[in-house]
């Protein structure tokens, strides 16, 4: 049985919201390498989908800390994106650690801090924008 979505019959139907915090530290950016699909083995900001009823940057928080075991806290957003015929709706935060050193968790393989010139192959279209986005708004005097 095959299952088609019109996107037009289906208009009602709730996005899902994505978190994304961008934690640097000395004009790097700490980067994780996924553990799940989409984009397994690809490099790419700490993120998730928020939960009913969480606050968004809760959310972004609980992400880092269950990606990479760090404290941080939700600083200030840098941009909200979203592409015609996608479900996904993805809130950008700039983030301050307050505790702990990055590791791989559950659902890493791996994380470190890559210099914002020198980034890996990321791991999905959007990411560079975003990044080039909150450099924008974070180094702009």
């Amino acid at each position: 049985m095959e299952f088609n979505i019109n996107i037009e019959n289906n208009k009602y139907l709730d996005p899902k919201v994505v978190g994304i915090g961008i934690l640097e530290n000395n004009n790097q950016i700490l980067l994780v390498k996924r553990g799940i699909e989409p984009g397994y083995g690809k490099w790419s900001m700490p993120s998730g989908f928020i939960n009913r009823f969480e606050k968004v940057e809760n959310a972004i928080e609980r992400e880092l800390f269950e990606e990479c075991g760090i404290t941080v806290k939700a600083s200030w957003i840098s941009g909200v994106y979203s592409e015609n015929e996608s479900p996904i709706i993805l809130l950008v935060w700039d983030l301050e650690l307050i505790s702990g050193v990055p590791k791989p968790l559950d659902e890493t393989l791996e994380v470190g801090f890559f210099d914002l010139d020198n980034l890996p192959d990321l791991a999905f279209d959007h990411d560079k924008k975003i990044i080039d986005d909150w450099k924008d708004k974070k180094f702009s005097v």
